[in-house]
Formats: C-alpha cells, sequence, structure tokens
C-alpha cells in the first residue's frame, strides 16, 4: 500500500513538472470544455473572477455594537440605500409635521396642543362671555377643552400658547396637565362679564391676570412677579408666601383694593397710591395692584 502511495505521488510530481514546463515553454493548461471548444484554465479563472466581481461586493458595517461583515450581491448597496432613503424621508416627514403643530401655526377650530408638546411655556387666556357664564380652569392628565364654546383665537408659536374662546353655555372648562408643575408666563383675562374659578393653584415665574369685567377667583398664585388688575369686577386670589415677602404697588382711581383683610388703597383710606418698598428690605417677590373704576381687588396671603 505505501508503495501505492509513493507511485502516486511520484506521477502526481512528474506531471506537475510537466505541466509548469509546458507553460513555461509557452503552452496552455486546458481544464474545461463547454460551447464545442477546450477552454485553458487561466482563461476560466478570469471568466470566474470577472462573474463574482461583477456580482459579489464585500461589504462591512457596524450594527448592535458590533461590526458585521460578508459577500452580497451587486444589488446589495441598491437596497441599502433604498431603505435608508425611505427611513430619512419618512423621519422627515414627521418633523415637518411635529415642527408644524409644535413650533408656529394656528391650530384647528376646536383642536388642543398635543400631550407631546410639553415645551409649552407661556399661556394666554382670554375668556368672554355676554350671559355671564363661567369658566373654570382644572388639573387633569392632558390639556383639555369642554363645554360649548366658541374659540376665536387657537394660536401657538413656539413656547406660548394663545387661546380666546367665549361660552355659549352655562359653563367652560380648561383642563391643564398636572404633570407640567411650572409655567414661564401666564396671562389670564375676563371680558364681557365672565366668571373665571381657578380651581388649582397656578405656578410661573410671572402670573398676570386681568379682571376687565366679570371675576376672577384663584386658588392660589405663585410666581416671583405678580400683576393683577381689576376694572368694574372682582378679583380674588390666595397668594403664595408671606406678605412681607412682597414688595406691594397698588394704585386705584376708586374701588378699594385689600390684602389680608386691610385695605391698601381705596375710598375707606382716601388714597391711591400704595408703595411699601421702604418697610420690606429684601423682597422675595413683586407684586402691582391696579383697580379702576368700580373693580374690588381682595388678596390674601397663605403664611
Amino acid at each position: 500500500m505505501k508503495k501505492l502511495v509513493l507511485a502516486c505521488c511520484a506521477v502526481l510530481a512528474v506531471g506537475c513538472c510537466m505541466m509548469v514546463g509546458g507553460w513555461a515553454a509557452g503552452g496552455q493548461l486546458y481544464g474545461s470544455y463547454y460551447n464545442g471548444v477546450l477552454h485553458p484554465v487561466t482563461e476560466s479563472l478570469h471568466d470566474i473572477s470577472d462573474f463574482l466581481s461583477g456580482r459579489l461586493h464585500y461589504h462591512t458595517w457596524w450594527s448592535d455594537d458590533d461590526w458585521h461583515s460578508g459577500w452580497f450581491t451587486d444589488d446589495f448597496s441598491d437596497r441599502v440605500e433604498d431603505v435608508v432613503n425611505q427611513k430619512v424621508d419618512a423621519a422627515l416627514d414627521r418633523l415637518d409635521t411635529d415642527w408644524s403643530q409644535a413650533e408656529t401655526g394656528t391650530l384647528p377650530p376646536f383642536s388642543l396642543p398635543k400631550a407631546s408638546l410639553d415645551n409649552i411655556r407661556e399661556l394666554e387666556l382670554t375668556c368672554k362671555s355676554g350671559t355671564g357664564s363661567r369658566f373654570t380652569i382644572e388639573s387633569g392628565m392632558d390639556y383639555g377643552l369642554e363645554g360649548d364654546f366658541s374659540i376665536v383665537t387657537n394660536e401657538f408659536d413656539h413656547e406660548k400658547w394663545e387661546l380666546e374662546i367665549t361660552c355659549n353655555g352655562d359653563e367652560v372648562t380648561l383642563i391643564l396637565p398636572e404633570r407640567v408643575s411650572s409655567y414661564g408666563d401666564i396671562e389670564i383675562t375676563s371680558r364681557l362679564d365672565a366668571s373665571i374659578d381657578i380651581a388649582i393653584p397656578l405656578r410661573a415665574s410671572k402670573i398676570d391676570l386681568y379682571a376687565e369685567s366679570g371675576s376672577i377667583d384663584a386658588d392660589l398664585l405663585s410666581a416671583r412677579e405678580l400683576d393683577l388688575s381689576v376694572s368694574d369686577g372682582l378679583l380674588y386670589a390666595y397668594l403664595d408666601g408671606n406678605a412681607q415677602n412682597y414688595h406691594i404697588e397698588a394704585k386705584s382711581n376708586y374701588g378699594p383694593a385689600t390684602l389680608n383683610d386691610e385695605e391698601l388703597v381705596g375710598p375707606s383710606t382716601g388714597v391711591s397710591r400704595y408703595d411699601n418698598r421702604k418697610s420690606v428690605s429684601n423682597p422675595i417677590n413683586e407684586l402691582e395692584i391696579h383697580v379702576n373704576g368700580g373693580g374690588t381687588a381682595e388678596l390674601y396671603t397663605m403664611e
């Protein structure tokens, strides 16, 4: 058996030497036969190389925190490019939609900002009613508006939401999300005998309340700056903190403004302007009160 193996190896070695010698002398090694003709091995190898290089490409990419690689057909790059383009187009479509709704523009008449619009930092709310209807501001899971109403203005510009509504029935309820603990600026205006009941604490850097007519009843106002104004109506509110923390400026051309049952300006005192800056050396809060006509501002502090 060993002799047979040695003999085969010897024949193979002689054949290889003859093959190399023939190739060196200008000969060809024919390894395939097709189309009625013998083809040399070099031609077959060249054809195979051209076929593979035209149809297969080696790709390497990063995914799932690891490198991946492999040979893929020539349409692999096209398919990858198509998928990428589809993903990019979809992302751009979503961006265009979110931007148009979240940054600027007029919202549809009865729609409110989406829950995803947590970047609302400013509220400008105006309530109007010719029938003495009631508006209530409450807290809930999301922004909402309930009741029989007509929308005059409903605009959202960057971080500011401006809403002006008219009550057509007995009551309209505006819901603010509980997850928003504080705003940058809040402005609320009552017009045409509208009665606004703010049944939740309002917290912001600056709060402006205007009871042009009708009334505003605020459960609790907490802000670094407060501007409260009332004309021919009633403004009733509790203020966060202690009265000694407020620098107060009050002005009136007739109606009274009281703080903790003490009249600051009005007919009983005969004083039309009040300023306590001399008695409050390091105020934490700024409070401005404006009373016009037959209006009344009645304020209380929590401490």
